[in-house]
C-alpha cells in the first residue's frame, strides 16, 4: 500500500499530525508520496519527520514563483523553506524531491519565474533532473475564484504550450533525450508528449520508489481514481476535500472553503 498525503489538501502544511496517526494505525504501509507547497513539517515537526524518514517515501514539491502573489496568496516563499530543504536533502535520497512547477500560468515573467526557482533549487538540492508541469484546466470552481479575486483565467493555445515547453526543457540543457531521462514530466497533457524533450509524468511510480530505496513494488496498475490521461499507479489519498487548505490558491480545484 502506498499513501498520497495528499492530493485533496496539503496536510503536510496544516495536518502533520493526521498524517503521522493515519500512518499509526497502518499495517499495510509500504511507501509514502507527500504533496506539499510547503516542505518545513517535513523537516521539523517533530513526528512528520520521523515518518519521512521511517518509509521509503517521495516529495511532490510544488513551487510555481507565484507564492504570495494573487493566485497563491498564503503559499510561503521559496526563501522562508531553504533551511528545510537543506535539512531534506540529508534525509531523502537524490531525486525523492520532485520538483513541480505546476501549473503553468503563462504571464510576462513565466520564463523568469521559471528560471530562477530552478537556479534555486540547484544551488541547494545539488541536482534537479527535471519538473513536472501542466497547465491550468478550467474548472468552473477555479474559473469563479479567479474572477472573484480579479484574476483573467489564462487561455493557452497549442503554440504557446509548445513555445513553454521547448523553452523549459531547454534549461535543463539535456541533449540527446533518446538517452537520457527527459527532463519535463507532463501531467495530463497527452497532446504534448510528441515533442522532444517531455514524457509522461508517473508522480506516483512503482519504479521510481524501486530505482531510489531498492525496493521491490510491483505494478499496482493505473489509479482508477485519477483522469484518464494520469500516469500515476493506484494509491490511497489519506486527505479530504473537506480538510481546509490555508493557501488559498485561485486556481485550485479541490478546496471547498475558499472563494
Amino acid at each position: 500500500m502506498i499513501y498520497s498525503a495528499s492530493r485533496r489538501s496539503d496536510m503536510v502544511a496544516f495536518r502533520p499530525d493526521d498524517i503521522c496517526d493515519k500512518v499509526s494505525r497502518s499495517r499495510k504501509l509500504e511507501g509514502i508520496v507527500f504533496w506539499t507547497k510547503d516542505i518545513r513539517n517535513l523537516a521539523f515537526h517533530p513526528r512528520l519527520r520521523v515518518v519521512a524518514a521511517q518509509y521509503p517515501a517521495i516529495v511532490q514539491y510544488t513551487v510555481t514563483g507565484l507564492a504570495g502573489s494573487a493566485w497563491e496568496p498564503n503559499v510561503p516563499p521559496l526563501a522562508a523553506q531553504m533551511d528545510a530543504l537543506r535539512e531534506l536533502k540529508s534525509l531523502f535520497p537524490e531525486g525523492a524531491i520532485r520538483w513541480r512547477f505546476d501549473p503553468v500560468l503563462p504571464s510576462s515573467d513565466t520564463r523568469e519565474r521559471f528560471r530562477r526557482v530552478l537556479g534555486t533549487l540547484r544551488k541547494t538540492l545539488g541536482v534537479v533532473d527535471g519538473a513536472t508541469v501542466s497547465f491550468p484546466d478550467p474548472y468552473k470552481k477555479a474559473v469563479d475564484r479567479a474572477k472573484a479575486a480579479g484574476l483573467a483565467w489564462p487561455t493557452i493555445g497549442m503554440a504557446e504550450k509548445i513555445d513553454l515547453i521547448e523553452f523549459m526543457s531547454g534549461e535543463f540543457g539535456v541533449k540527446g533525450y533518446a538517452d537520457l531521462p527527459a527532463p519535463l514530466r507532463l501531467c495530463c497533457e497527452p497532446e504534448l508528449l510528441r515533442f522532444p524533450g517531455v514524457e509522461q509524468a508517473h508522480c506516483v511510480d512503482n519504479l521510481l520508489f524501486n530505482r531510489l530505496y531498492d525496493t521491490a513494488f510491483g505494478d499496482l496498475g493505473k489509479d482508477p481514481g485519477q483522469r484518464e490521461a494520469c500516469g500515476c499507479m493506484k494509491s490511497t489519498d489519506i486527505g479530504s476535500y473537506d480538510m481546509a487548505c490555508q493557501h488559498g490558491c485561485r486556481y485550485c480545484y479541490a478546496n471547498p472553503h475558499i472563494v
